[in-house]
């Protein structure tokens, strides 16, 4: 799934609180120069994909694209910031607030060109994405990145659906009834005599309630976490978009519904023990 971008009015917030300056200390580089192109650099506190400059697993999407999370440097000062050792959550979050704070109370109005630049710069990235070319082309596994979020949440329910259809197979493929048949067609066609194998205990028969644990605790607990994690994340993805489109009708809506699928969800969902 595609990540979470910066919604415009959390890039006017943050604009408006950088003073039109590099968050760095005593760095006057500006976001925009004076004929409004856009020449600094949106940085994360917390990097936004793993494997990133203080990525941290525990963050939602929401969080990681939160003004909180971000702040507007030059080039320079972005990469000086990648070594982690001098530049800890902690020390970038109180650069972040000591520059903020001397901007707080004038602020600065960000026009829609402006904002408009930094989101060009988001777009960008999934825009050479598209154009990309393989040597295997026939084998790449294609994407569409144009995509909206409620179109990306019900593919991945139909994928989960089809992992849960595959578990359900083997399950019914490990079950004893499915072995003891598959096996004593085997002997019958080797020729041998079934009844060398009636006198073993059940619980030396490694065909017995083969994977019996897996199937019948891990994978209804793991669906039941991925169930809830991602009912939970409808939810909050549709408040989200919420607060920067309170009118609009179909998110409410559909709001309400994925809040009584959480809930339904959430109420009897229990481990299996």
């Amino acid at each position: 799934m595609a990540r979470k971008s910066p919604s415009a009015d959390s890039l006017k917030l943050l604009y408006v609180r950088s003073g039109n300056e590099c968050a760095f200390p005593e760095c006057e580089h500006p976001i925009f120069n004076d004929k409004g192109l856009y020449i600094a650099q949106l940085c994360h506190i917390k990097a936004a994909n793993k494997g990133g400059q203080r990525y941290d697993a525990a963050q939602t999407d929401e969080e990681r694209s939160a003004p909180e999370n971000l702040l507007f440097m030059c080039h320079r000062h972005h990469k000086e910031t990648d070594n982690e050792e001098d530049y800890s959550v902690e020390k970038l979050t109180e650069i972040k607030n000591n520059h903020e704070l001397k901007f707080t109370e004038k602020g600065k109005e960000a026009s829609k060109e402006m904002i408009r630049q930094v989101l060009f710069e988001i777009n960008y990235f999934w825009k050479q994405q598209s154009i990309k070319t393989f040597e295997l082309d026939d084998l790449k596994i294609e994407r569409d990145f144009n995509k909206e979020i409620l179109d990306l949440f019900a593919e991945l329910d139909e994928h989960i659906e089809t992992v849960r259809n595959y578990c359900d197979l083997c399950a019914e493929s490990d079950s004893s009834e499915t072995l003891r048949s598959d096996l004593n067609l085997l002997i019958e066609k080797s020729g041998l005599d079934l009844s060398i194998f009636n006198s073993i205990p059940y619980y030396e028969n490694p065909f017995e309630n083969r994977n019996w644990e897996m199937h019948n605790i891990g994978r209804p607990n793991f669906f039941s976490h991925i169930s809830l994690c991602i009912n939970q994340l409808k939810v909050k993805t549709l408040e989200e978009l919420l607060i920067s489109n309170p009118e609009n009708q179909k998110l409410n809506a559909l709001l309400v519904d994925f809040r009584k699928e959480f809930e339904s969800d959430y109420d009897n969902s229990y481990y299996v023990d």
